[in-house]
């Protein structure tokens, strides 16, 4: 699996003055099945995705981890996000609920891009260094050696702050998926912490290819 610096990333990138930042990196995890998900208060399980179940899975396709993400062990979508997800990820989906099926939830970046202040801030300059530097790579890596047939693939990336001078980040995630596995078709919704306007939920962002694309490492 690709690897890469992220101190150094962030060192080159932006200008800290010695604050210290996380380290840690938010792993990918299995979060249970759908039914026992849905409308629960908490996740049943989390598990490294190494231990998905052989039957098909939901994989959840976040930008990068904030905050909630590292309380304690770090994992994805602890907090409000995970909360929404809960509640409303059959609205988003639009489709019902295959019975069966369980949730993976990946970050295309498991670094904290933030550097845990406000998203305005660093995150997308922190997640467009990451990925051209390394990320890109990983991110395909892992997704490579999760997904089976049969998976659906849902991209719940952010667009940024910077989209209308940058391709947003969601669409350099989607861009890479495209590339590297041409049969996935995927399902573009909004980042789950914005479903709590019900105007949002099964809302499907457009796509926006790169202006220039570039060479992929891995291929799902």
């Amino acid at each position: 699996m690709e690897s890469m610096n992220f101190e150094q990333i962030v060192s080159n990138t932006v200008a800290l003055q010695g604050r210290p930042f996380e380290m840690r990196v938010c792993p990918d995890q299995y979060l249970g099945g759908l039914t026992k998900i849905i409308g629960n208060t908490q996740f049943p399980t989390r598990e490294s995705v190494i231990n998905r179940p052989s039957s098909p899975c939901l994989i959840m396709i976040l930008e990068s981890p904030h905050v909630d993400e590292f309380v304690d062990n770090p994992g994805p979508a602890k907090g409000f996000t995970g909360e929404m997800i809960r509640k409303y990820l059959p609205n988003a989906l639009g489709r019902p609920v295959q019975e069966g099926m369980g949730l993976v939830l990946l970050n295309a970046v498991q670094y904290q891009c933030s550097l845990g202040s406000n998203t305005v801030v660093y995150r997308d300059r922190i997640f467009r260094a990451a990925w051209t530097q390394g990320g890109e790579e990983n991110f395909l890596s892992r997704l490579q050696s999760v997904i089976i047939p049969g998976d659906l693939i849902m991209n719940c990336c952010t667009k940024g702050n910077d989209f209308e001078i940058n391709t947003p980040l969601r669409s350099l995630v989607e861009w890479a998926i495209r590339q590297s596995a041409p049969h996935i078709s995927t399902i573009r919704r909004m980042h789950p912490a914005s479903w709590r306007n019900e105007a949002w939920r099964d809302k499907v962002w457009q796509y926006r290819e790169p202006k220039m694309g570039h060479t992929i490492v891995a291929k799902c």
